[in-house]
């Protein structure tokens, strides 16, 4: 089975989201894994990773697509408070399911950093990297935006996603989560 495994943030799972994941199934994958960061390798600043799951789940429910799975990993091989990295990912996900093929799904902003993720070298050399383009420049920076300028964001994310952010008052300034 080929597989997209599509790490983010996912602070929040978005349209521009969706449309990647259409991008990539598109090019021939099976399912696409959405993997949401534990402890990010690059220090950003996010909702709790229990928060971002339950955005990443209702996301996943409003896509509807077998072929789009949530898949928690990150939270599994964490070690303390390091953070995990890609190769890690993959060379677990690889190990536990040896006769699958993966690929590794990276934005505009990613494919520009490729050069700073751990082991990028090796990544390249073991398995497939897609880039995708984007085709919708909705990010998950102009969501919290909008949330904060008390905007509407309903054209943003899908609508179980809004919900969510809504009822918890998800990104809100002195939330508690």
């Amino acid at each position: 089975m080929k597989i997209a495994i599509f790490g983010s943030a996912f602070n929040p799972p978005t349209l521009g989201h969706c449309d990647a994941i259409n991008y990539v199934l598109e090019q021939g994958y099976e399912q696409v894994w959405l993997v949401p960061s534990f402890q990010h390798a690059f220090g950003k600043q996010m909702l709790c990773y229990e928060a971002r799951l339950n955005l990443l789940n209702a996301f996943q429910e409003d896509l509807a697509n077998p072929a789009v799975k949530v898949c928690a990993v990150e939270q599994h091989i964490a070690r303390d408070e390091q953070p995990v990295y890609t190769w890690d990912v993959l060379n677990h996900l690889q190990q536990t399911h040896p006769e699958s093929e993966f690929a590794f799904v990276i934005g505009p902003d990613n494919q520009v950093n490729w050069h700073k993720f751990y082991k990028a070298d090796e990544i390249t050399q073991r398995w497939q990297v897609i880039a995708v383009p984007e085709r919708q420049a909705i990010r998950s920076t102009l969501v919290r935006q909008a949330i904060n300028e008390n905007r509407p964001i309903a054209q943003l994310v899908t609508p179980s996603v809004a919900n969510l952010i809504i009822t918890k008052k998800h990104y809100r300034p002195n939330a508690s989560h």
